[in-house]
């Protein structure tokens, strides 16, 4: 990442800080933080003017002020050709149908994967870099075809000349449209399917299941009985906790230790839901994961306010951020 100049767009500054601060690690030149799309588009603008605008600009989608990340990534990118790369927990398909025409470099889904971000930084400026210089050659190439036209308009090599340079642009035309859609499938393919998604759809198939039941269909009730042993199966927690604890520790290190370290009490269950706050999911998006009702997860929260000895002025999520 060394020399890659980066802006960050974050409206949860302990977040940005803490991305700042990696990125920093890893080589990369981070020029500034805003929490608002309006500030960022001002405070870039001012960079322009110095000649100073950042390589890639890493956009949270929902932000704090009027305007969101699309909305901003768009204004950067149009205005000062910076890469935009999207940050969200949002679902992965709406953000790709909402910021598509802007055409980001990269989709990188929340919790970051400072790894993966990593990669997709790296990718996104060899990418923009490659595009600049096409476009460089595109327009030379264009002049060129421009001057031989007049200079040998009734000539065979006039001819000649130009079906060669238009084929140099096509080929490059196709090239940065290839190269478009390769990122976006390999972003696509490589972001892990959010967990709740997964298993909001598999509560909807083993509605439908229960609503045939009631309806008496052909289909007999150890058939579908079958099904829905197979449905529970899969959308155990346990089956997913592995894969999130795996992910969780490589963002942050050493924290179930710490946790364990300071309150040595706390069962495996706190330290899943503790895990999860950490990972800044809402009341709505627990449930779905630990596939329990959302005043259940409430309940959760306040026990473990008890057991953590939180006075009630002190937020639960800003405090586990902080272990």
């Amino acid at each position: 990442m060394e020399a890659i100049s980066l802006y960050i767009v974050e409206d949860e500054m302990i977040i940005a800080h803490d991305l700042k601060s990696k990125l920093t690690e890893l080589g990369g030149r981070v020029l500034g933080i805003s929490p608002k799309g309006e500030t960022a588009v001002e405070h870039i603008g001012k960079l322009a003017e110095n000649n100073g605008v950042p390589d890639i600009v890493l956009m949270d989608v929902t932000l704090a002020g009027k305007m969101d990340g699309i909305e901003a990534g768009r204004i950067i990118s149009e205005k000062y050709k910076s890469g935009i790369i999207f940050m969200t927990a949002m679902d992965k398909n709406q953000v790709f149908l909402k910021s598509f025409l802007i055409k980001p470099y990269a989709y990188v889904f929340k919790p970051v994967d400072i790894d993966m971000l990593k990669i997709a930084i790296e990718l996104a400026d060899y990418q923009r870099k490659l595009e600049l210089s096409n476009e460089r050659m595109i327009i030379e190439l264009k002049h060129e075809i421009s001057q031989r036209e007049k200079a040998e308009k009734e000539t065979e090599l006039r001819l000649q000349e130009k079906f060669k340079s238009e084929q140099k642009i096509n080929q490059l035309l196709k090239q940065k449209h290839q190269m478009e859609i390769d990122l976006i499938n390999r972003e696509l393919a490589t972001s892990s399917i959010f967990i709740s998604q997964k298993n909001k759809i598999i509560g909807l198939m083993r509605k439908e299941i229960n609503r045939l039941m009631k309806k008496g269909k052909v289909i007999t009730k150890q058939d579908i009985s079958k099904v829905l042993k197979t449905i529970d199966e899969n959308v155990k927690f346990e089956n997913d906790w592995y894969r999130i604890k795996a992910h969780f520790e490589k963002i942050y290190p050493d924290f179930f230790d710490r946790l364990r370290e300071k309150y040595p009490n706390l069962t495996p269950n706190d330290h899943k839901l503790s895990a999860l706050l950490r990972m800044n999911l809402s009341t709505k998006e627990i449930s779905q994961i630990l596939k329990i009702t959302a005043p259940s997860t409430e309940i959760s929260r306040i026990r473990l306010r008890k057991k953590l000895d939180l006075p009630k002025n002190i937020n639960l999520v800003h405090y586990i951020c902080g272990i």
